[in-house]
C-alpha cells in the first residue's frame, strides 16, 4: 500500500486582464464594461466616446501599429523568470514588442482555447503547453499552422521534436533519480523497483494521472508506449511495494534531503536543478528506453497579435535564449545550433553508448486520457 504525500502548495493565479490590454481582448473576463451601467442601457459617457472613435480611425489604426503587445500565457516560477531574462528582455524588447505574462497552470490554459475559440480575438497571443496538450489542441483546430516561413528557427529544431503546430522550446527525459549518497547500486530499469529493498522509497508525481509513469511501464512491459492494460498490471504492483505519491516536482527535493525516498521516477533536468542546489542526486537512464518530455508554445488561432507571437516563437529558438534554460533549468535545447560548454554541457550529456529515447505516440495517447485519468484516480491515488 503506498502512502500518500501531502505538501502544502498553491496554484499560480492566471490573470484575466493586464494593463495595456485592447478592448478586444479585455472584454471576455465576464466584467461589466466601464462604460455601461450594467441594465442594458449605454452611458452617455460611452456615446460620446464611441461618436469620437468613429470620428479619429486613422489615429486609432497609427496608435495601434505603434506598440507591438505579445500575451504568453505561461508557468509561473523559474520558467516565468527565464523568459523574461533571455527572451522577452533580451531579444524582444529592443524590437519594441511590449511581452505581458498571463501566469497560470497548463490545464485552465488548455481549457481557455476551447471556451474563447468562437471569439473574434482570444485574450492570448501564445500558450505555454507540453507536447501533448500541444498535439491535442492542433487535431481539435485551435491553433495555427507553423512552418519555417513564419518561424525561420524552425529549421534548426531536431525533427524528432516537430509538431506542425507546436514549437518546441526545450526537452528532457524521464529517468530514474536517485540519491547519490545512500544509492551505491542504482537501479537501470523501471522493472527493478518491484524489488523489496525499495519498498516506501520511490516517490512520483501524482498529478495528472500521471501518463508519463504510465507510458514507461509500457515501454517496459510491451516496447510501445501505448499498451496500457499491461502497464496498469505492472503499476499495481508497484504501487504494493509502497509507492509514494507528491503533488508537484518541487517536493522531490525535500523527500531526497530527508531520506523519505532514494528513487523518484522524473524528469532528467529536474536533478540537474537539485544538484545545483546541493541535493545529492543523480539520473539514471532505464534500459528499456526513456520517455522524452517536451515542452512548448502554440499560437491560437484568433490570437490578437500573430506577428508579435511568430516574433516571439522565433526568438525563444535562439541559440542563447536556449543555452540560457539549459544552464539554469537543466533541459536541453530543441535546436542544432545551441552548443553546451563547461558543467553544463558535461551535467546534460547523454551517458555512452547513448540511451534509447522514446517520444510518445500522442495520437494513441490523446483520446485514453480520460480513461487513464480515472484509472489512476481510482486505482492509485485512492488505493
Amino acid at each position: 500500500m503506498r502512502e500518500r504525500i501531502q505538501t502544502p502548495w498553491s496554484r499560480p493565479e492566471a490573470s484575466s486582464t493586464w494593463p495595456g490590454l485592447t478592448s478586444d481582448r479585455a472584454c471576455t473576463d465576464g466584467r461589466v464594461n466601464p462604460g455601461h451601467d450594467g441594465a442594458g442601457k449605454l452611458s452617455r459617457r460611452t456615446l460620446l466616446g464611441g461618436a469620437t472613435l468613429l470620428a479619429a480611425p486613422a489615429i486609432l489604426s497609427r496608435r495601434a501599429r505603434a506598440a507591438e503587445q505579445c500575451v504568453v500565457g505561461t508557468w509561473g516560477g523559474d520558467y516565468a523568470r527565464l523568459l523574461r531574462e533571455n527572451i522577452d528582455d533580451p531579444i524582444l524588447k529592443p524590437q519594441g514588442i511590449n511581452v505581458i505574462q498571463d501566469v497560470g497552470d497548463e490545464v485552465p490554459r488548455v481549457a481557455k482555447l476551447y471556451a474563447q475559440k468562437k471569439l473574434p480575438h482570444g485574450t492570448e497571443d501564445i500558450a505555454c503547453l507540453g507536447a501533448l496538450n500541444g498535439y491535442r489542441v492542433s487535431e481539435a483546430d485551435l491553433v495555427e499552422q507553423l512552418d519555417e516561413t513564419k518561424v525561420p528557427n524552425l529549421k534548426h529544431v531536431h525533427p524528432n521534436l516537430r509538431l506542425a503546430a507546436f514549437v518546441p522550446h526545450i526537452y528532457s527525459a524521464q529517468v530514474l533519480v536517485y540519491n547519490a549518497d545512500t544509492v551505491k547500486e542504482p537501479p537501470q530499469s523501471l522493472g527493478e523497483l518491484l524489488d523489496p529493498k525499495w519498498k516506501d522509497k520511490v516517490g512520483v508525481l501524482s498529478q495528472g494521472g500521471n501518463q508519463w509513469l504510465i507510458m514507461a511501464a509500457s515501454v517496459l512491459e510491451s516496447g510501445t508506449t501505448t499498451d496500457f492494460e499491461k502497464a496498469k498490471a505492472f503499476l499495481l504492483k508497484l504501487n504494493a511495494n509502497g509507492l509514494r505519491l507528491y503533488p508537484e516536482t518541487d517536493a522531490f527535493a525535500p523527500a531526497f534531503k530527508s531520506g523519505e525516498i532514494s528513487v523518484a521516477v522524473i524528469w532528467l533536468a529536474r536533478s540537474v536543478m537539485w544538484q545545483n542546489a546541493g541535493v545529492p542526486v543523480k539520473g539514471a537512464f532505464p534500459k528499456e528506453g526513456a520517455l522524452l518530455y517536451v515542452s512548448g508554445m502554440v499560437m491560437p488561432k484568433n490570437a490578437p497579435d500573430k506577428d508579435a507571437a511568430y516574433k516571439y516563437m522565433n526568438a525563444l529558438l535562439e541559440p542563447s535564449a536556449q543555452q540560457g534554460f539549459a544552464a539554469h533549468m537543466g533541459y536541453l535545447p530543441t535546436v542544432d545550433n545551441a552548443p553546451l560548454s563547461g558543467k553544463v554541457a558535461e551535467q546534460l550529456a547523454l551517458p555512452n553508448p547513448a540511451p534509447k529515447l522514446i517520444t510518445p505516440d500522442y495520437k494513441v495517447l490523446s483520446p485514453a486520457i480520460p480513461e487513464l485519468n480515472d484509472w489512476w484516480l481510482k486505482n492509485m491515488q485512492r488505493a
